[in-house]
This record gives structure tokens, C-alpha cells and sequence, in this order.
């Protein structure tokens, strides 16, 4: 399968960790991470949240887009495809300046 669902946003570091428990991947968006586009710390808290949770984290950076990926290292790895739709939609709200909004609700 390698359709993408409709992004949606997560802010919390420890939800996002919970994310990756259930198999999905994060796209982030540089100019989401606070203020100071903190990159490192970023890293370093949402790290801290998947140790607590014994998730690996496995994260790619991508400077030419301003994103990070990041997926669980003990699960199997989205395919290329799915990693270039997802950059694509994350791209597609970003171009046309549109807020990515929280997870529908069932």
C-alpha cells in the first residue's frame, strides 16, 4: 500500500512518540518547531519522549525543504513512495499557505 492519509498536525512531542509506536511517520515542518526554528532541541525533546517510550527513532533531515522525517527504526520503514507523498501534501498546504489542522476525529 502506498497511499497517504491527509496529513494532519500534532504539536506534542509525546504524542507524536506515540505516533511512531502505531507505525506512522512524522513529517515536520521546520517553521513549526517554536519560535527559533530550534532544530536540535527539537530533536533532543521529542528523543527524550520516545526513550521514555522505548521507541527508535530513525531521523532524516532534509535542509532543501526545511523538514524532517522521522519514523520507528524497529518497525518497517515507509517505502520511498510514501515518503515522497508525504513531503508532497506537506508541501502542497505549505506552498499554498494553509494550516495543516488536527487529527479528525472518527
Amino acid at each position: 500500500m502506498n497511499d497517504v492519509a491527509e496529513p494532519y498536525m500534532v504539536h506534542d512531542p509525546r504524542e507524536m512518540a506515540g505516533q511512531l509506536i502505531n507505525g506512522n511517520w512524522i513529517v515536520a515542518r521546520w517553521e513549526h518547531l517554536g519560535e527559533d526554528e530550534d532544530l536540535d532541541h527539537w530533536t533532543a525533546v521529542l528523543r527524550g519522549h520516545c526513550e521514555e517510550l522505548d521507541v527508535d527513532p530513525y531521523v532524516i533531515n532534509i535542509p532543501r525543504k526545511s523538514l524532517t522525517i522521522v519514523f520507528n527504526g524497529a518497525l518497517p520503514a515507509p517505502t520511498f513512495e510514501q515518503l515522497e507523498n508525504s513531503i508532497a501534501a506537506i508541501e502542497y498546504h505549505r506552498f499554498l499557505e494553509r494550516e495543516i489542522g488536527p487529527r479528525p476525529l472518527n
